[in-house]
């Protein structure tokens, strides 16, 4: 008998399941003849009036524009803004341990009344300024311990380094000055799941609770990286011409949200985690706690990313990652790279394979970052 795939998966640790089978290999399209014709009216192109064309009235400017203000809206950023008031982000810092080539210090970041977003701050002993490097984890709650190489015990070091986690420690070995902040519903501040009301999962829980306020999870955390280059961009060792944000799998996705609303980044790389938010026939292929009500009329996370235009985007897949299929990936980088095009800038805008699952690809990753940074360099 056919096993039929739930519509949501819970989050990354399902790739670790079945070793390194290909995403296409799942049937992501199995539903019911009678609900495969519901999800067809759902994601119909008339119900996408914000979806990129050529002809959009406007152009691409007026299309960005419009996208943008309409995407800032539906991840309820106004209404975090407006409960949060007058409220100044205070940080803290902690003693910088000597590392060697480099120091390391513990940080906290209160990015609304109450709410406070631990961060490592790694620094190059280099002369700066340097640029600045935000690097979002996704579903693990030792996530921002892993990207700045705090390590549990021998076995959490070794996973990590066999799969490029430490991104942080990457950065500020190439000159970066690295931020690896919690993921507020991940590991920072969620709201509990009381009693498993929501199967158990903290980021459904904290989910349903911005979603009642018209907030989105997704919405904080685009709002605590934006609080959190506020305050770098301002640090007189930071060079804020230059800022990359880097992500896996949830991490990735705070990656492109983040750098479609804010144009202060100018290198995005999300990894494990860009592909068509639905497949073909509607399976929703991330976590529920990614969920953007609306998303669709902008024609899902294709439009999102084409948001980060004229700036640095790549994305990064496994080829053995279960989570997404081929062709959904395939589709999503053809309508980005598509609007890039209409930008002007196709060049700025890759797509990059890598052999395994859902992991970095630091190798596929760092010489595109390097490039983008001395482009950026030599367009000054």
């Amino acid at each position: 008998m056919k096993t039929i795939i739930p519509a949501v998966l819970a989050c990354w640790t399902l790739a670790a399941l079945g070793g390194p089978v290909l995403g296409q290999a799942r049937d992501f399209n199995a539903y019911p003849e009678h609900v495969a014709r519901y999800l067809g009216r759902l994601y119909d192109a008339d119900a996408q009036p914000l979806v990129f064309r050529e002809d959009f009235p406007g152009g691409f400017e007026r299309w960005q524009t419009d996208a943008r203000a309409a995407l800032r809206t539906m991840l309820g950023l106004e209404t975090i803004a407006a409960s949060v008031g007058d409220h100044q982000p205070v940080v803290q810092l902690g003693e910088p341990d000597d590392l060697g080539q480099y120091t390391r210090q513990r940080g906290t970041i209160e990015t609304e009344p109450g709410v406070r977003i631990p961060f490592w701050l790694l620094k190059p002993k280099s002369d700066g300024p340097w640029p600045i490097g935000v690097f979002p984890h996704g579903h693990d709650r030792r996530g921002h311990d892993t990207t700045a190489g705090v390590y549990a015990n021998a076995a959490h070091e070794k996973k990590s380094l066999a799969e490029d986690r430490d991104v942080a420690v990457q950065a500020v070995k190439r000159g970066f000055i690295a931020i690896a902040p919690a993921v507020r519903g991940i590991s920072a501040d969620g709201v509990p799941d009381l009693h498993r009301r929501h199967g158990g999962s903290a980021c459904r829980s904290h989910l349903m609770h911005c979603l009642l306020a018209g907030r989105t999870a997704q919405g904080e955390r685009v709002w605590d990286m934006q609080r959190i280059l506020d305050w770098a961009v301002r640090q007189p060792d930071v060079d804020a011409r230059h800022v990359l944000m880097m992500g896996n799998s949830g991490g990735g996705m705070v990656t492109i949200f983040t750098a479609a609303c804010d144009e202060r980044v100018t290198i995005a790389v999300p990894s494990c985690s860009f592909s068509s938010t639905t497949s073909e026939a509607g399976f929703i292929f991330h976590c529920d706690c990614n969920m953007v009500p609306g998303l669709v009329k902008l024609g899902g996370l294709p439009g999102v990313a084409g948001l980060i235009a004229p700036r640095h985007f790549l994305a990064v897949n496994g080829r053995a990652d279960r989570l997404h299929s081929a062709a959904a990936i395939e589709r999503a980088v053809a309508h980005t790279q598509s609007i890039y095009e209409a930008a002007g800038v196709p060049q700025r805008c890759e797509h990059r394979w890598g052999e395994h699952g859902h992991r970095f690809y630091k190798d596929l990753m760092w010489p595109f970052i390097l490039d983008a940074l001395q482009r950026n360099t030599s367009a000054r």
